[in-house]
């Protein structure tokens, strides 16, 4: 379905970015899981379960925080997109931006996993975060700039608390880069306290409610 906006701008309908968007991180998602190593040979299964998962701890724990940090950029996602109720092309080609990053999770994941002990890593992992969360901020600025894609203006509080809220994870990413050049694994544990701060935003919610009835 197409319609024309008021301000003559084409707006396309959002179900199939939407699904797009779901789609890609559900994919990227599993990626991860299959990226913790199973060892074939048989030497394992004889030390016993406890020695194989001890061996591949810091691969799960590197699973679990891409996983959620993924998930907490989904749910800001989720969030933001409930504002609108038309998308237009250019929309569309920046959230196909904010996607690439996310997409190469799973390669820095094993990046982090194989050359833990590398300075370079950690940068290189948390620079993913950090650009897919600036992009983000582009994608809530470019929609509460255009009243005309969303059923109606976005009160200014809101505006100001989602761009504060999302500019949590490239600063969380920060602090976690630097602590990794102190302790790789304290460095991890940073990273992974950055859903704790998407688990609830009242105002937002609060707005978003009023809007769907």
């Amino acid at each position: 379905m197409v319609e024309k906006s008021s301000d003559q701008h084409i707006g396309f309908s959002t179900d199939r970015i939407n699904a797009f968007t779901d789609g890609v991180l559900a994919i990227v998602i599993t990626i991860l899981v299959l990226g913790i190593d199973l060892p074939e040979d048989h030497k394992f299964s004889e030390q016993g379960l406890v020695s194989f998962l001890m061996r591949i701890s810091r691969d799960v724990t590197m699973y679990a925080a891409s996983f959620w940090l993924i998930g907490a950029y989904w749910v800001q996602h989720h969030a933001m997109f409930h504002f609108l109720k038309y998308c237009n092309r250019t929309l569309l080609w920046i959230n196909i931006l904010f996607m690439f990053p996310l997409t190469m999770m799973p390669f820095m994941t094993k990046l982090k996993v194989v050359y833990h002990a590398d300075v370079v890593v950690a940068p290189l992992f948390g620079s993913t975060f950090i650009v897919s969360g600036l992009i983000l901020l582009g994608i809530w600025r470019y929609i509460v700039a255009r009243p005309a894609l969303t059923d109606r203006p976005i009160d200014p509080p809101v505006v100001r608390s989602m761009s504060r809220r999302i500019m949590i994870g490239p600063l969380i990413s920060l602090i976690a880069i630097g602590i990794s050049y102190i302790n790789t694994d304290l460095g991890t544990i940073v990273f992974c306290t950055l859903p704790l701060f998407y688990l609830s935003h009242r105002l937002v919610d609060y707005d978003s409610g009023e809007r769907k009835t």
